[in-house]
């Protein structure tokens, strides 16, 4: 089985087309004010709107440490499938979000020592995990992979949780054979298909030949 592909950091309406033709699963947004492509609801869902949005890409929200209250306005304008908590939201903060929108909520982990322990935290909790690279005084989109040998572990929790886990950070054409290697259940790109900040067409469909054996030309540059 093919690992699922999320397509974060989507910023313009450009960015919207060309994952929107793309083979991705997810396709991300970040709401949080922490992130250098971080969009305003209204923005979102007028792009989804002019793109006819797939209904089979789920539409994910990024936000770390926001209010349940800006959360769930966000919810509303835009139509949010998963809400992905970036930043150091506790399970209970999780609980929280998931009883106040209805959606499904991810937590993002940074990758440590420590991460196994915050993953059995959430257990019955969380819907899924996204793993990333640790730098400190950033919560992720650093361009930075970690060691993908603990890759497995992480697998191996989800797998008793029954919920997916997404592997994030530094994760581009170039060395995603590596992560491939490990079996990952999902994978979360953002720069990594981009050039010059925006999404590119070209890194899109050279992650797609190596993660689905996929080379088509339905994406443009």
């Amino acid at each position: 089985m093919h690992p699922k592909l999320k397509y974060c950091g989507n910023h313009s309406l450009r960015d919207v087309q060309l994952t929107r033709n793309s083979h991705a699963d997810y396709i991300g947004f970040i709401f949080t004010c922490k992130s250098r492509r971080t969009v305003k609801p209204e923005q979102v869902a007028d792009w989804l709107k002019q793109s006819e949005m797939d209904e089979s890409k789920k539409i994910v929200g990024v936000f770390a440490d926001d209010s349940a209250e800006f959360i769930e306005a966000v919810a509303r304008k835009v139509p949010l499938d998963v809400i992905q908590l970036h930043g150091s939201e506790s399970p209970s903060d999780t609980a929280l979000i998931k009883q106040l929108t209805g959606l499904k909520v991810w937590k993002a982990l940074h990758h440590d020592r420590d991460t196994l322990e915050e993953m059995r935290r959430s257990r019955g909790i969380a819907d899924g995990f996204v793993i990333d690279t640790k730098i400190s005084g950033h919560l992720g989109g650093t361009g930075i992979s970690f060691d993908w040998s603990s890759v497995p572990q992480y697998v191996d929790e989800a797998g008793h949780q029954r919920v997916d886990c997404l592997i994030a950070g530094g994760i581009r054409p170039e060395n995603i054979d590596s992560l491939l290697h490990y079996k990952p259940i999902g994978i979360d790109i953002s720069s990594g298909i981009e050039t010059d900040f925006h999404k590119s067409g070209k890194q899109i469909q050279k992650i797609e030949a190596k993660v689905l054996g996929i080379n088509d030309q339905t994406t443009t540059n």
